[in-house]
């Protein structure tokens, strides 16, 4: 495959710089019971997310008396890629994942504003066409505003990865097969700060700060779409 002609353009029309689509829904509007609600679509790729509480723990082992504590899983649905193979939250590779994102929001909601409860995340892969992680996250990151729960920042992930010698914003499936470096990344991106950066891939040697600086970028330019959808639904 061609990743980029001559042009500078990738395989999808996009130049390098160029995140993919953005679609936000947000809210349930009573079609679900969740506290939260959210969807995020990046292009083909589609996350669900659910948030339910805070609410009062229901084992004494999951209760912290001077916090919430906060619960993730992660699944893709059997649909979701050309392979058709399910990805269940006992999955490996999903309790990893879904790793990454509770440590993420941990270090992001105000968890001391509600001790002795928890907080249960439950997010699922719809589609899967490159920049997955991303969109959990960022399904995520919405559902939990929706249910009202306080965060330090809005949290917005965003891949990273290199094209032959060039770096570039949010891989597509095929572009990730592609067998470049890669980097996931997601920030508080009012200040600016990293809250999880994950390498897919050996990085060689002056590409990470490429990559760091586009996948930074692209984070930005996700938060004012999805800012943009949560002032849409408050008002």
């Amino acid at each position: 495959m061609e990743v980029i002609t001559p042009e500078g353009f990738r395989a999808d029309g996009r130049k390098v710089h160029e995140p993919r689509s953005v679609r936000c829904c947000v809210g349930s509007a009573g079609r679900c019971d969740a506290d939260g609600y959210a969807l995020f679509e990046l292009g083909s790729t589609k996350a669900v997310a659910y948030v339910y509480g805070p609410m009062e723990a229901k084992q004494r082992s999951q209760m912290l008396h001077d916090r919430a504590t906060l619960t993730c899983t992660l699944s893709t649905a059997s649909f979701a890629t050309q392979s058709r193979n399910f990805r269940g939250r006992g999955d490996r590779q999903s309790q990893e994942r879904a790793m990454w994102i509770q440590q993420t929001f941990e270090n992001a909601i105000l968890l001391e504003q509600y001790p002795r409860s928890q907080i249960r995340l439950f997010i699922q892969i719809l589609q899967s066409e490159g920049g997955s992680i991303a969109a959990a996250i960022n399904a995520a990151s919405l559902a939990l505003a929706d249910a009202g729960i306080p965060m330090r920042d809005l949290v917005v992930a965003c891949s990273a990865g290199m094209l032959g010698r060039k770096p570039a914003l949010d891989l597509s499936r095929e572009e990730e097969q592609a067998g470049g470096a890669q980097v996931l990344m997601a920030s508080l991106t009012g200040a600016k700060k990293v809250a999880l950066l994950e390498v897919e891939s050996k990085v060689p040697d002056g590409q990470f700060p490429q990559l760091y600086d586009v996948a930074l970028a692209g984070c930005e330019a996700i938060a004012e779409q999805m800012r943009s959808s949560l002032l849409d639904h408050a008002s």
